[in-house]
């Protein structure tokens, strides 16, 4: 990766945490799951087996994202990787190659101008491609990486990662705890407010000691004991106390850059921001795409930027298997629920874009290349029109799934599935149907992505000919 690369990954990250400060708040509570400076925690026993030879299977390169011109149009999809790895972090316990204990799916849309986030269980056990098999889906960049897989660590990452929630993903980006401190301490530190007394490993050094309450500017190495305090925190609200400190400590990291007017002065600082925390990052995106990408994010209202979590109630079963010859804890994913959290994701606004092939901009080739499936209801007094309008659909490269017939319909409507917003924009656009006649619904055992309910307006109107 070229050091422009990893600047415009730093400057795009700097951005990321300015205006979507929820998506670096999933990202350091997935850190809290790790050993860092403050009260221990359990640690893993999750081990990788080494392989000096090659699968036995023939290895694709699917993981392996491809850089392609971005015309800032198209939805980005891009997978944020946070590494179990950096100073300060204990290794001794750890075989092989290190875990990605935080994945993040954010998904940006120029059209809706909406942004969403998804936070990733680590301990979902998943199918991991490449031959790999049932594991963690945090194990699979450990196994990119010890297999020497095509794309390594990332490469498989996002190979596994898209075959589990259903979206392609254009890009990867990676960053280890060490990196994401030195940021925080390039932006001159954090204010954090104290209501208690509190007792941790604030430099990181395996010293605790108890800072008095109060409000104080911390550095980063403070920042990270602060958010993953469980223990002696002075709340006795163990987790959920440390998860309203995470987020106290990502608000308080978006104000500082807000209230000092920082964004110029990092972003002319970016070489600087290489030297320092190169080491820790990396990604596909080139200088451009996150030049753009930066520009894209600054110009959408924060109230359209959702962050979704994959909880308990997205889980079917914890249970413990035997991975690489340890007993371990999993997660068993409920595949309906979190089908449906992804759609959501996916329709945010009613209006969002599913993801698409990058650079792409016409709505019917948008349309085309979703290849979502459409049931093509008549709720008309014209006899054959859901079938005329049918073949007229399908001239056009559309995938039209079924046909029949309904109760009156007056005015044409649109019941979409999260995944296939293009195809209701191109839909509602030619048959100029308003968002309000736009309803979303998600059902993972639908037969069709859409279902459009043809009125009388349609069959009085249409470029078809009236019928």
């Amino acid at each position: 990766v070229t050091k422009g690369l990893l600047v415009a990954f730093v400057v795009a990250g700097i951005l990321l945490a300015y205006f979507g400060g929820k998506f670096v708040f999933n990202l350091v509570k997935g850190w809290s799951l790790t050993s860092l400076p403050g009260a221990p925690v359990e640690s893993s026993s999750d081990t990788v087996v080494q392989q000096t030879a090659q699968p036995t299977q023939a290895l694709q390169t699917g993981g392996s994202t491809t850089t392609k011109a971005w015309d800032g149009e198209s939805r980005v999809n891009i997978l944020l990787l946070g590494l179990d790895t950096g100073n300060g972090v204990n290794t001794a316990d750890r075989d092989g190659p290190p875990k990605s204990d935080t994945m993040i799916l954010v998904t940006i849309d120029p059209l809706s101008q909406t942004i969403g986030a998804l936070s990733i269980r680590r301990d979902l056990l998943v199918s991991i491609p490449e031959g790999v098999g049932e594991k963690k889906i945090n194990m699979a960049y450990a196994y990119g990486e010890a297999w020497n897989l095509p794309g390594g660590g990332p490469g498989l990452a996002v190979e596994t990662v898209e075959q589990f929630l259903g979206v392609p993903i254009n890009y990867y980006a990676q960053i280890d705890f060490d990196s994401f401190t030195k940021l925080i301490d390039e932006i001159g530190g954090i204010s954090i407010t104290l209501t208690s007394p509190m007792l941790a490993d604030w430099k990181g050094d395996g010293n605790r000691f108890v800072i008095d309450p109060g409000t104080y500017t911390v550095p980063g190495s403070y920042a990270l004991a602060y958010a993953r305090c469980r223990e002696d925190c002075g709340d006795d609200q163990g987790d959920f106390g440390r998860g309203s400190r995470q987020m106290q400590m990502v608000e308080a990291v978006r104000d500082r850059i807000m209230d000092f007017n920082m964004l110029p002065t990092l972003i002319t600082k970016a070489p600087a921001l290489y030297n320092d925390v190169s080491a820790g990052i990396k990604t596909d995106m080139s200088l451009t795409q996150a030049i753009q990408l930066a520009t894209l994010m600054m110009q959408i209202p924060r109230e359209n930027m959702t962050t979704y979590n994959i909880d308990t109630t997205d889980i079917a079963e914890q249970t413990t298997v035997i991975i690489d010859n340890t007993a371990q804890q999993v997660l068993i994913p409920d595949q309906a629920a979190i089908e449906k959290l992804v759609n959501q994701m996916f329709a945010a606004k009613g209006s969002a874009a599913a993801p698409i092939v990058m650079g792409v901009t016409d709505p019917l080739e948008l349309a085309k290349a979703e290849n979502a499936r459409i049931q093509i209801m008549n709720g008309t007094l014209s006899s054959g029109l859901a079938d005329t309008t049918s073949a007229f659909f399908t001239s056009k490269g559309l995938n039209v799934v079924g046909t029949g017939n309904t109760s009156s319909v007056l005015y044409s409507n649109i019941e979409v599935d999260g995944k296939a917003p293009y195809t209701a924009k191109y839909l509602a656009n030619l048959m100029s149907i308003p968002t309000a006649r736009i309803v979303e619904h998600y059902d993972a055992n639908a037969a069709a992505d859409i279902i459009l309910y043809l009125g009388e307006d349609w069959a009085n109107s249409n470029p078809m000919g009236n019928q």
